[in-house]
């Protein structure tokens, strides 16, 4: 007995080509993804969506922005600022690979032992936190201490200070910016 084709895979035949187009947009004008993966997640996200259409007169621009999304989220998950080739890439032979630290050298050596420590600035006399803070005016200090060195959030400390959580992150705005122009 014949199968006749849902409404599912109707609107699916309908719109593949608006889903090759949107991914050929996308592969062409990037240069990040390559062109038969952005199809394929083209098509994909073409199938998955038309099973969720309940309005085919509305169809074209819930898919659109469907397709359109999938894709993006694949770019930002799968795409590559470098682009290698893609044999290259499955050989894994690409110079970008990730090592990690802890992998020994051909020498034997670990990575991270052969690294140098970067050498401290010597910092001008005096200059330790509490006595930059102490330059501040008192309610800067204050909110500085609380929010940068005890980590507490801007509303707990305008409860303790009595003020909002607004007039705290202005405070506290001032305050390093009072405390970077100070070091520069």
């Amino acid at each position: 007995m014949a199968r006749t084709p849902s409404q599912a895979d109707a609107l699916f035949q309908q719109f593949l080509p608006l889903a090759d187009s949107i991914a050929r947009g996308l592969a062409v004008g990037s240069r990040v993804i390559e062109l038969e993966d952005a199809r394929q997640v083209a098509q994909m996200q073409l199938w998955l969506s038309c099973r969720q259409v309940t309005d085919p007169a509305s169809a074209a621009g819930y898919l659109r922005r469907c397709i359109k999304g999938a894709l993006l989220h694949h770019l930002r998950d799968h795409g590559r600022l470098v682009r290698v080739p893609r044999r290259q890439h499955e050989k894994g032979g690409h110079p970008w690979s990730h090592q990690s630290l802890h992998a020994p050298l051909p020498s034997g050596a670990i990575w991270i032992d052969q690294l140098e420590a970067p050498e401290q600035e010597q910092q001008p006399e005096g200059a330790s936190v509490e006595a930059l803070l102490d330059r501040l005016p008192a309610a800067q200090a204050a909110v500085i201490r609380l929010s940068v060195l005890e980590g507490q959030s801007l509303r707990q400390i305008g409860q303790q200070l009595g003020i909002s959580a607004m007039s705290v992150q202005r405070s506290r705005q001032a305050g390093l910016a009072a405390l970077k122009a100070e070091l520069a």
